[in-house]
Order: C-alpha cells, then sequence, then structure tokens
C-alpha cells in the first residue's frame, strides 16, 4: 500500500511539475507574443451547446400520480425510515462517545444537529403516516407548495458565448503573464526540489 501511494504521490508531483513548465510557457507568450497566443486560444476554443438538455431539464416532469399510486409502500418506507432515525437518537445516541470527538467550544453544535433530526424525525414519521393512511389529506397543501420555477432566462445565459473573460486576460497580458511565470517557477522549484531530496527536503522549503 506504501508503495501505491509513493507511486500516487510521484506521478501527482510529475504532472504538476509539467503543469508549471506549461505555464511558464503561456506566461512567456502572454509577455512577449499576446497575439498569437490569442489566435491560438481562437483555434482551440470549442463551442458546445446545451440547449437540448437545458429543454430536457427545463419542463415539468409530475411524480404525484406515482406517489398515490404507491402510496402504501412509499408511505411504510418514509414511516420506516423516520422510526428508525428516533429510535437510533432518543435510545441509542451516546452523548460521551459523540462529545469525545467535538471540541469542547462545538457541543452546541451536535445538540443543534440531533434536535433538527428529532423534529425532522417527527415530521417524516407524521407524513410517511398520513401517506400510508390517507394521502388525499395532502393534496391542498401540495397544491398550495408546487410552484414552478423556470430557469429560461438563466439557462440561456449560460448558454451563450462569453468573451470578457478572455479579453480582460488579454487586455492586461503583462501583469497575467508576469504573474503566471512566478507562480509556475515557484511550483516548478518547488517541485523540484522535492522530487530530488524527497519528503526532508520539502519541509526545509
Amino acid at each position: 500500500m506504501d508503495i501505491l501511494n509513493q507511486i500516487l504521490l510521484q506521478s501527482s508531483l510529475m504532472f504538476f511539475w509539467g503543469g508549471s513548465i506549461v505555464g511558464i510557457l503561456v506566461g512567456a507568450a502572454m509577455l512577449l507574443k499576446p497575439e498569437q497566443l490569442m489566435r491560438l486560444n481562437q483555434q482551440v476554443s470549442r463551442w458546445v451547446c446545451t440547449e437540448k438538455i437545458a429543454a430536457q431539464l427545463d419542463c415539468r416532469r409530475r411524480i404525484e400520480p406515482f406517489v398515490y399510486r404507491h402510496h402504501r409502500l412509499i408511505g411504510a418506507a418514509i414511516l420506516i425510515g423516520a422510526v428508525f432515525v428516533l429510535h437510533t437518537f432518543l435510545f441509542r445516541y451516546n452523548l460521551r462517545v459523540i462529545s469525545t470527538l467535538i471540541p469542547e467550544n462545538y457541543w452546541w453544535l451536535s445538540d443543534a444537529l440531533v434536535t433538527m433530526l428529532l423534529i425532522g424525525g417527527v415530521l417524516a414519521a407524521l407524513v410517511g403516516g398520513i401517506v400510508l393512511t390517507k394521502p388525499s389529506l395532502l393534496r391542498d397543501i401540495e397544491t398550495s407548495a408546487n410552484r414552478w420555477i423556470c430557469t429560461e432566462h438563466v439557462s440561456s445565459w449560460i448558454n451563450s458565448k462569453h468573451h470578457f473573460i478572455e479579453r480582460f486576460f488579454f487586455r492586461y497580458h503583462r501583469f497575467f503573464g508576469a504573474l503566471i511565470m512566478t507562480a509556475s517557477l515557484y511550483v516548478l522549484v518547488a517541485l523540484r526540489y522535492y522530487l530530488s531530496y524527497g519528503a526532508g527536503g520539502w519541509g526545509n522549503l
């Protein structure tokens, strides 16, 4: 297992080391020849249209007929899950064991979480019992609670070309080129030092 972890670690470091070399080349191109880099970016860029996927997602799907058709099975499943949660946190919840895993200043967080789970379990048991015995009682609540949220405007904005990021980068190409080169050089030197001297050398950085 240690050999496998070592191989994965070395492979990851080599991958990032190679990425730092690419970063140095990109930074140098942004400093010296930004026009050629912009043309290369335009050549390799590909537009992926998600209009068909968005149209399939942005439509109503009614699951109520399935729920009412199989209300006994669904209600029983909800009720069993709620009873299991309530039984676990009421009779099998060991506060001492949990408190040893949480810092003293954050004990209130575990209490709040348990309280929320208990309240949720009670509500789930109530809903499960209604669905199991008489699901028609939930139709008025269901009708008033159902809201259709159309995402057409959001999806149309996402499914359009945005060039402002590229224009911003190439407008300040000297700054971003120097920044990318500096960061890539640091990663290159740091990883090369680590690959040469191992974990002991890494601690001396």
